[in-house]
């Protein structure tokens, strides 16, 4: 059983080693298409990882997919925040923009309790809180058989420690859920029907944060903290999950230098 098991996950690394190569080898081409839909490939068959959604953000990029190079890259950074090549590259995109609205805050709570961690990874800030939870019974458990000076202090130190990173964690894996306007004007209303008044506009490249669902509909939030309601369907979601976005682009969006 060991042994098949070892087999599949060499298998699996063969296939996305050979997918990801000639999706590289696509791109050098300048055949950005055909290394979109390979990326994607990846993407569907369940990776997620910063490098591919740094590429497929490069490869929508060049083909003059602006929203979308700028989801993918939103992806990459909440992967990796430390990515310092896909940040150059989002604020180039962004900076292509016509509002250069930047990204939405997250929560009120999230800014005061956890205002640390917006440069962890997701998987470093769970290591941490299970690192420090075993380490919260292992004192626990010594102090058990003998009491040492401050194990009383190191444990509750430990457990605080523990239910930071947990939660830190939970934010991790369940981010506010950002989107990305995907087409050159879309219009915000102020209710959920095509007759309700457009209270503002987004641009192409624009992200929001969506607050609730009704049916096609869904109720946003700008930087700045406007609301409305628009169609899902001009929306590239962010994730996860992580979606193909399916963009109306316009074909006047830079697609040459600064990438």
């Amino acid at each position: 059983m060991t042994h098949a098991l070892l087999l599949f996950a060499l298998l699996g690394a063969t296939v996305f080693n050979d997918t990801f190569d000639r999706a590289n080898q696509m791109y050098s081409q300048g055949d950005y298409a055909s290394a979109i839909n390979l990326y994607e490939q990846l993407v569907r068959d369940g990776v997620v990882d910063a490098n591919v959604f740094y590429n497929l953000g490069n490869a929508y990029y060049r083909d003059n997919q602006l929203g979308a190079a700028i989801t993918n890259y939103e992806r990459a950074l909440h992967l990796s925040p430390h990515f310092e090549a896909a940040a150059r590259n989002l604020d180039v995109c962004i900076a292509f923009t016509k509002q250069q609205r930047p990204r939405p805050l997250p929560p009120a709570w999230e800014q005061s309790m956890l205002f640390w961690h917006a440069g962890f990874a997701p998987r470093t800030v769970f290591s941490l809180a299970v690192a420090c939870w075993v380490l919260f019974w292992g004192v626990l458990a010594v102090r058990y058989w003998r009491v040492l000076p401050y194990s009383r202090l190191a444990a509750s130190l430990l457990f605080l420690l523990a239910c930071l990173f947990g939660l830190s964690s939970w934010a991790k894996y369940h981010p506010m859920p950002l989107a990305v306007a995907s087409a050159e004007q879309v219009p915000v209303r102020y209710g959920t029907g095509e007759n309700e008044a457009v209270r503002f506009e987004l641009g192409l490249g624009d992200r929001v944060v969506i607050e609730g669902r009704s049916g096609d509909w869904v109720r946003v939030r700008t930087s700045d903290g406007e609301r409305g309601w628009t169609k899902l369907s001009a929306l590239a979601l962010v994730g996860p999950p992580y979606e193909r976005p399916s963009s109306p682009e316009s074909s006047s969006t830079p697609g040459s230098g600064g990438v």
